[in-house]
């Protein structure tokens, strides 16, 4: 009986600590079962006709003017300031907010596809903080994918058998760290500069909104790849 009710403290302690929290994905980076809407425009095509399955092929496949324009309507449309406030009426505490390294610089199909991104997300916190909510910033996607998915704004590697076909689970690698070498299993090299862009992102999300009366905490890297090089990933967190 003495274990149960130190269990039943230790239970309620935890409780007394938690925080009622929910995420926002979907929307500053991409993921088509979030936003199935956004892709149906590609059902039906050919590789060279165009398919987007992530941020990244959005963006290459749109374009800068129309990607953009797509995306501005839908930061508009999918979080709203009521939404913001319905979330405080229900108790929401904290969200988790997802967003791109291109935010501050972007590269590839991601320059002029992703401009307003950084002063959307500012609009958030802004809404955030006259709400009484907290934000937790996720870097959610990485330059060269850190998991191989394409919540990490590409699905690296995507390859195209024929014009209607394509495989990527196969050779789905988290290639942020570096070269992957599946028949050895490791890294052929270690990407010190990808490493040092990650950093980057976060020292601009410190600068950017470190300040910032809703930021509560900062998640530098979501969820890395099963195979990454793990003394170069405490590094990194480090």
């Amino acid at each position: 009986m003495k274990f149960f009710g130190a269990a039943a403290m230790l239970a309620a302690n935890v409780a007394s600590k938690a925080m009622v929290g929910t995420n926002i994905g979907g929307w500053m980076v991409l993921e088509s079962w979030i936003t199935p809407s956004l892709f149906y425009q590609f059902t039906g095509k050919t590789h060279t006709e165009g398919v987007a399955q992530d941020s990244y092929t959005f963006c290459e496949v749109l374009g800068a003017t129309q990607g953009n324009a797509v995306l501005t309507a839908h930061w508009d449309e999918w979080v709203t300031a009521e939404l913001i406030a319905e979330l405080a009426t229900r108790e929401v505490e904290i969200v988790r907010l997802p967003i791109g390294d291109w935010t501050f610089e972007p590269y590839g199909p991601y320059i002029g596809c992703m401009d307003g991104a950084k002063e959307k997300i500012s609009w958030f916190m802004d809404q955030c903080a006259a709400n009484g909510i907290k934000v937790l910033i996720d870097v959610h996607a990485m330059k060269d994918s850190q998991n191989g998915f394409d919540n990490s704004g590409i699905s690296n590697k995507t390859t195209w058998t024929d014009e209607n076909n394509f495989t990527h689970w196969d050779q789905a690698y988290g290639e942020w760290m570096g070269t992957w070498n599946n028949d050895l299993g490791k890294y052929d090299n270690i990407n010190w500069l990808n490493i040092q862009w990650g950093i980057n992102v976060s020292n601009n999300i410190i600068l950017e909104w470190g300040a910032h009366e809703a930021l509560y905490a900062i998640e530098p890297l979501n969820e890395p790849w099963w195979s990454s090089d793990l003394d170069v990933l405490k590094t990194y967190y480090r």
